[in-house]
């Protein structure tokens, strides 16, 4: 009988840690963290995208989605209707001003979504075809091909002049957001597979961590 002896697991050193620099830093790789990357280097900057497991599969939306529920489609609805109506659907709980603020550029996103090649379901006149789930305004969008959306969003963070801009660093757990003078100045984090330490600098640094939701 022939007995495997097994090997201590080595932690590396934190002093043989990789150093990145970057204009900013998105932690997180869903949805999220993948528009924020992509805002930012359309804006110019250099940025470094960390997800704990692959960009192409992580997130909410990585088995997609039927439908976006808070499309104010100009012509069918206005921000002001959409806060009421949320408002009273929620006995009023709700942050109007972080309500209006979705209201108010949603459809400029919906749009956005659209260039990069998601679906919406449109009418016989090619109009965007909202429906009605609340007891007034139509908000609800549905997505055809909902379960492509992190599909679509990936193949633009690869286009190549996207791949020049953002640089993906996957299978990294950020642990830490480093800070100095009250403000973030970038991440501590280790490789998931290796255990290896990282640390980056950053002029910018964005959480996609993930909603306080289901």
């Amino acid at each position: 009988m022939t007995t495997l002896a097994s090997t201590p697991l080595q932690i590396p050193a934190v002093t043989d840690a990789e150093e990145l620099t970057c204009d900013v830093l998105v932690v997180g790789g869903g949805t999220a963290g993948t528009m924020a990357a992509l805002t930012a280097a359309e804006r110019g900057a250099n940025v470094l995208l960390l997800e704990k497991a692959h960009v192409r599969h992580s997130g909410a939306l990585a088995m997609g989605m039927d439908g976006v529920n808070n499309a104010v489609i100009p012509g069918r609805a206005e921000p002001d209707d959409y806060v009421a109506e949320i408002t009273r659907a929620n006995d009023g709980i709700v942050d109007q001003s972080t309500v209006r603020q979705t209201a108010t550029r949603g459809f400029a996103m919906v749009q956005r979504l659209e260039s990069y090649g998601v679906k919406f379901e449109k009418d016989e006149h090619g109009e965007y075809a909202v429906r009605q789930v609340h007891r007034s305004g139509s908000y609800v969008l549905p997505m055809p091909e909902g379960k492509d959306v992190k599909k679509v969003l990936y193949r633009q963070l690869r286009r190549r002049e996207m791949r020049e801009r953002i640089r993906i660093e996957n299978r990294v757990m950020p642990v830490r957001v480093l800070t100095a003078g009250g403000r973030a100045v970038g991440a501590v984090g280790f490789h998931t597979r290796t255990g290896a330490f990282v640390t980056i600098r950053a002029g910018a640094v964005i959480l996609a961590t993930g909603a306080c939701g289901r």
